[in-house]
């Protein structure tokens, strides 16, 4: 990993620990031991339900480096374009944007392959469209479109679906799920496509049920009951603990929460949005603390330390 990728994928990391309750991973094992090639073209099709969320939780579960496809008009309208120049990420530019602006794809199919002929991987939302709800929502043609061009170049493309999901949309202390499902054996679909259409078409039909099998299941009594089974309740000293973290968190918390609400009115962003603010507010906060400290009381260091790291060990064992 490039140092500013490695940077970020372990504060974004450290960030998850607090953020989340507990983070339940399914189908991991065998895809990091030595039964299962780490170097091959590969793609990940993932649910949307979380906005940036969903590839930073992902992301912080893998080794490997991930490109990820985002939306071309979100990523060059946030600081000209900065974003992409500093994370992994390839535009997707969408009709709505223009038709001019759809040609661009191009380039990034272009991006895509040379990932894969590295042996690299790549992540798409096969949704399109990010909505805070549980259940599959109808996939779009961009997947299927891109796997068939990966077959008319040869690649042994692996197609891997994921579900990731959250107990609810409003901040800390939640529960997470990231599934990763069977590879799709979506090779024999392609050799019997009698066109791109019909192939498209079997592919989302056979990619559909592979990434719902790793979501709640909305039908399910009890708000997916069985999904979060494996959950365990908060403990009295969990409790407790909790309630000082939110004590003590309270100057930090606050206000981010205020300016997350604010930036994402009427959007389905605000827990992205919050999760950012802290991840770039907190180190800040506990810097601060550490400044104070060492100014009001220079003969203490040690003390000072161990108070502000304090902080983040309280936040840890109240999630």
């Amino acid at each position: 990993m490039a140092p500013n990728i490695w940077f970020f994928h372990h504060l974004a990391k450290a960030v998850c620990a607090l953020f989340f309750r507990v983070v339940l991973r399914d189908g991991f094992d065998l895809r990091e031991g030595d039964e299962y090639p780490a170097r091959r073209p590969r793609l990940y099709t993932l649910n949307h339900t979380n906005s940036f969320l969903d590839p930073v939780l992902f992301a912080v579960q893998r080794k490997q480096l991930l490109y990820f496809l985002a939306r071309g008009d979100v990523l060059y309208g946030f600081a000209w374009g900065v974003l992409p120049l500093i994370f992994p990420l390839l535009p997707v530019w969408r009709r709505r944007e223009g038709q001019a602006y759809l040609k661009g794809n191009y380039s990034t199919f272009e991006r895509c392959f040379d990932v894969w002929n590295r042996g690299g991987a790549v992540v798409i939302f096969s949704e399109g469209l990010c909505e805070n709800r549980m259940g599959l929502k109808p996939l779009l043609k961009g997947t299927a479109r891109l796997v068939w061009q990966s077959y008319g170049r040869g690649l042994d493309l692996e197609v891997v679906p994921v579900g990731v999901c959250f107990e609810h949309y409003s901040g800390t202390g939640k529960a997470a799920r990231v599934r990763l499902g069977t590879p799709l054996n979506w090779q024999s679909l392609a050799k019997g496509a009698l066109s791109p259409a019909h192939f498209y078409q079997a592919f989302n039909t056979a990619l559909a049920p592979a990434m719902a099998a790793c979501m709640v299941d909305p039908e399910e009594s009890g708000y997916g009951a069985k999904f979060w089974s494996d959950v365990p309740p908060r403990t009295g000293w969990q409790q407790s603990m909790r309630c000082l973290s939110r004590l003590i968190h309270f100057p930090i918390a606050f206000p981010s929460r205020v300016m997350a609400s604010l930036l994402t009115r009427g959007t389905v962003h605000f827990d992205a949005v919050y999760f950012v603010i802290l991840m770039l507010s907190y180190p800040l906060s506990l810097l601060l603390l550490l400044v104070f400290g060492f100014s009001f009381f220079p003969g203490h260091a040690f003390v000072v330390c161990l108070c502000v790291a304090l902080f983040p060990l309280i936040a840890w064992l109240g999630r």
